[in-house]
Formats: structure tokens, C-alpha cells, sequence
């Protein structure tokens, strides 16, 4: 059997394909797309879908006939392309349709369910933003109780799973992040002023401009915690991703330039701002671990965690240890899925058929 996953997020897309034999995955591979809704037209988007799956099945000599199911979670409808959720929705679902037709989609919802194209149509909330059941649902076939967190270029997902299925108290973003489920900063595409409003320089404390002058990937770049090519997003300024830039970009927060202020300081002030985004997830972990410690009492003590996403590493990880968590597994180790960054369309592949086909 082979099935396609689709996790389409506002600025990037993500496709993965598993081949399944004897209820074992025994092939997968995965590509990602930087894809700005908020620039792009409808056009655009049916081009992106044939774009994904031309990637993804070019190496394996695989036509569009031979996939039994297309597997899809939708983000993308909160892009500011959309005036609602409602035509969000809509349009991405009439672009899958002109690609693929109906009858192999299905869809996951905020419900633990898959659904075809009709009902996700017909209950189009359902299916906004539930990526991340998905890839729980995924998980909690390798692990019973754990806390999954997955953060990527935008957002963090805090996802407790009770039994094998997720347990948040949030379903839609505004309920998960009132409930300290969903955390609005990520490893790439975060403002400044959202982590912090000050910065240190020569000794005192400055105020930053609020101005989109550089964003949080100029600072983890800066700092060695991604390379170059793992700088997929647009840079604020529209110059290259080079290391140049990035400080460039950042000394205009304090509305200086390379000239006036030197890469040291620069440094120091990167390290500061990287910091206070640590503090602000490790607060967000610490207020969600609270409230689930007094539902499941079983957390407190050594609680599982399991990571995935392409901040994972040098912010999801690095925030738990600030808390002295140290149970921490990665997404790819315990299912053998070789890829953290495009884990959400391995999931909601996997969890397609691991937790709605194998069912049937």
C-alpha cells in the first residue's frame, strides 16, 4: 500500500511518502516547500501540489495511480491570503480536488477521525489546524503516555497523550494556546519583539525597534543553531540568508548598522534574544505540566517526552533541560521515520493507516 501525507502550513508545505507491506512501513522519504500563501494565488497553489508530489515520488518510479490514499492535515487556513477559515479551507480543498480528485483524500480532524472530502467540506472547522492529532495519534502507537512537542519554523505544539490518543484541553489554536498547548514562536519565522522588547548593549538595557527588521532564523543562523540551507524562509529585507546579512539585519533592531556596531556585540545581543525565547517556551511547558500533572498524576514523576520538528534540537530540547527533563526521545527513534522536519506529513500518513485503515 502507499500513501501519500500532505501537511499544508501557511508558509511551508510538507509531502512524505510511506510504502506499507505486512502493517510495517518499509519505505519513506519526504520533501518540504517554502510556500507563502499570503503571496501566492489560487494558481499557485494547485502548481505547489503537482510540485510536492512530482519531488516526492520523481526517485521511486511511482505514478499518481499507484497511491491508495492521500492523507491530509491543513494549517494554512489562518494565512492572512484568507479573509476567513471558512474560504481558507475552501480553496485549498477545491486546489486538492483539481489535483488529485476526491475519492483517495481523507482528512484528519480535531476529533482523532479521518474523513473524505465531502464531510471535510461539509464541517470545515473540523479539519482547521488538527495537524497536530495527526501526528499524536502517530505516535501513540509507539508510545502509550508521553508528551509530545513539536516545534517548527512558526509555532510549537504541547500535545499530552493519555491512552495512545491525544488529551489537550484546546481543540481549535485560540483554546490550545489559552491552555498553553500551542506556543506562537518557532525556530524561524518569530518577530523579535515577540520573545523580548529589550536587548543588552554596552551595559544597559535597550529597547528594540518594533519594527520586522530581522526575525529569530537571523539569530539562530547568527548563532550556529542552523546553517545556511536550513534557512528556508524569506529573510526580512529580501537580501540572501548569508551569514552577513543576518547580522546585518540584526543590528538594525537597534537601528544601527555594521558600521557602528561590531559583530561581538551583535553576538551578545543574538545570545540574549535566543535566551529569552527559551525562557518564554520553558514557561509555556512549565504552566501546561502543572495543569496535566493535576488531571494525570502519573506525569509528575519522570515524565516521557518526545520531540520532533525542525527546532527540536537546539530550542524544544534545550527548553526541557532548562526545566531538568531529561526523558527525551526523538520522533524519527521511536518510529523509525528518518525525517523530524517533515514528521507531520509522516504522521498523518502513518496515522491514516495505523490508527483509521488497520480499523476498518
Amino acid at each position: 500500500m502507499f500513501i501519500i501525507g500532505l501537511d499544508i502550513g501557511g508558509a511551508n508545505s510538507k509531502a512524505a511518502f510511506i510504502e506499507i507491506k505486512e502493517e510495517k512501513i518499509i519505505k519513506a522519504a519526504s520533501v518540504i516547500e517554502y510556500f507563502p500563501f499570503w503571496e501566492k494565488t489560487n494558481k499557485d497553489i494547485i502548481t505547489m501540489f503537482n510540485t510536492l508530489i512530482e519531488r516526492l515520488t520523481s526517485d521511486d518510479s511511482i505514478s499518481q495511480e499507484q497511491i491508495n490514499f492521500i492523507a491530509v492535515s491543513i494549517t494554512a487556513e489562518l494565512s492572512d491570503a484568507f479573509y476567513t477559515k471558512r474560504e481558507g479551507i475552501f480553496t485549498i480543498l477545491e486546489a486538492l480536488k483539481e489535483v488529485f480528485g476526491t475519492d483517495r483524500l481523507k482528512f484528519i480532524t480535531i476529533h482523532n477521525q479521518f474523513v473524505d472530502f465531502s464531510l471535510a467540506k461539509k464541517d470545515y472547522l473540523a479539519i482547521s489546524a488538527a495537524n497536530w492529532v495527526s501526528t499524536a495519534l502517530f505516535v501513540g502507537n509507539f508510545v502509550k503516555n508521553c508528551i509530545l512537542i513539536d516545534g517548527g519554523s512558526t509555532t510549537i505544539d504541547i500535545i499530552p497523550i493519555v491512552n495512545s490518543l491525544p488529551n489537550t484541553k484546546g481543540k481549535d489554536d485560540t483554546t490550545r494556546i489559552i491552555n498553553h498547548e500551542l506556543i506562537y514562536t518557532g525556530g524561524l519565522r518569530a518577530t523579535i519583539p515577540s520573545i523580548t522588547h529589550f536587548v543588552p548593549l554596552q551595559g544597559k538595557k535597550l529597547r528594540v525597534s518594533f519594527e520586522k527588521f530581522a526575525l529569530i532564523s537571523d539569530v539562530q543562523r547568527i548563532l550556529n543553531n542552523i546553517t545556511e540551507a536550513e534557512y528556508i524562509n524569506d529573510t526580512a529585507d529580501h537580501r540572501s540568508t548569508s551569514l552577513e546579512d543576518c547580522y546585518a539585519r540584526l543590528a538594525r533592531m537597534i537601528c544601527s548598522d555594521l558600521d557602528l556596531i561590531s559583530k561581538e556585540e551583535l553576538k551578545k545581543i543574538a545570545e540574549y534574544i535566543y535566551q529569552k525565547q527559551l525562557e518564554l517556551i520553558s514557561s509555556e511547558i512549565e504552566l501546561l505540566m502543572e495543569d496535566l500533572i493535576q488531571r494525570f498524576p502519573d506525569f509528575e514523576t519522570d515524565p516521557q517526552f518526545i520531540v520532533t520538528g525542525l527546532c527540536s534540537d537546539f530550542l524544544v530540547k534545550k527548553a526541557l533541560n532548562k526545566l531538568n527533563y531529561t526523558k527525551i526521545l526523538d520522533f524519527r527513534n521511536i518510529t523509525g521515520i528518518p525525517d523530524n522536519v517533515s514528521s507531520s506529513a509522516f504522521a498523518v500518513a502513518g496515522a491514516l493507516y495505523y490508527n483509521h485503515l488497520i480499523k476498518l
